[in-house]
């Protein structure tokens, strides 16, 4: 059991417990110098060395498509808008994404879904499978603010009963998402890691914010459809955006989807909590809201993630 907060060697799995600002701990997994969520054996079929491992190789099919972002940046809402364009319909798909999501489902039954497969994932470039590369799959990349960001990720974890079993407060979190790290790393350490991918990659991607959906939802499902090469006319567009509003798919997920996670969740909760932007303004002080600002300025100091990201 490692102990060592920077401890970011890479070509390496093991198990890691971060102690936030009041000495509570955070167990983790460490893989290729990403700190990650211990996943279990029970979920994904394999122990987390051979689970993370097998990813690298797992077979990508032509017409798979990728949704990547860091954890709470709306991938639920995009992978349900994009299975709507898929089928031209309003019908919500029964499973949860996480059926198809390389580091919470199992690879070999991912490998027997029907394509096209929607593939999703919150990892690194470093930790995806090879072969999406070699075969230039479309990738498609959604960011959030970070203050959001954290504060959502921070009532998630609090949520489940993963084994990493924090039990820190908001504030201990923050500070841990700011100086420390979280599982899939630091919101800013991921960003700018997927940033100098995009810049060598030759795999057509769509960017697009959180923050872009809310404003400008039909913009982004037609944008999409465009990017997928799927014929949607604009009722339909209208129509996936009216069926992909928050409490809809939140009574979905209570009501139609086959959620082979549930049980991870406490008793009341869910994978949907607000849906809102600039809820972080209900949760996070003064001091920590400055610090957030000043982190932001200079982590991101030579990126170009938009400014709106700066002092919001």
């Amino acid at each position: 059991m490692e102990n060592d907060d920077n401890n970011n060697d890479s070509g390496t799995i093991k198990e890691v417990v971060i102690k936030d600002k009041s000495g509570n701990d955070f167990k983790m997994i460490e893989v290729d110098g990403v700190y990650l969520l211990p996943v279990g054996e029970e979920i994904v079929g394999n122990k987390p060395e051979v689970h993370f491992r097998k990813i690298k190789d797992f077979k990508i099919r032509d017409d798979d498509v990728m949704i990547c972002a860091y954890p709470k940046a709306g991938t639920h809402w995009i992978w349900e808008v994009i299975q709507m364009l898929r089928t031209k319909s309003t019908e919500y798909n029964k499973q949860i994404k996480e059926k198809q999501m390389l580091e919470f489902g199992k690879l070999d039954e991912i490998d027997q879904e029907p394509s096209p497969r929607l593939l999703n994932s919150h990892l690194w470039p470093r930790h995806l499978p090879i072969e999406m590369f070699s075969k230039k799959t479309k990738i498609i990349y959604l960011l959030r603010n970070p203050k959001d960001t954290i504060v959502s990720y921070f009532f998630h974890i609090s949520a489940t009963d993963f084994s990493v079993e924090y039990y820190g407060t908001i504030g201990d979190f923050v500070d841990m998402s700011l100086y420390k790290n979280l599982p899939y790393g630091t919101w800013y350490d991921y960003v700018l890691e997927w940033e100098k991918f995009f810049e060598t990659t030759h795999n057509p991607f769509y960017h697009f914010t959180y923050e872009d959906m809310h404003e400008n939802p039909i913009e982004h499902v037609k944008g999409l459809a465009k990017f997928l090469d799927l014929p949607a006319s604009d009722e339909l567009c209208k129509d996936i955006v009216e069926a992909c509003n928050f409490k809809k798919l939140k009574k979905a997920n209570e009501e139609i989807k086959d959620n082979f996670l549930k049980f991870e969740w406490k008793e009341g909760s869910s994978i949907y909590r607000k849906g809102k932007v600039g809820d972080w303004k209900n949760w996070l002080t003064v001091a920590e809201s400055e610090r957030f600002d000043k982190v932001t300025e200079e982590k991101l100091k030579y990126s170009k993630v938009k400014s709106r990201y700066r002092y919001t």
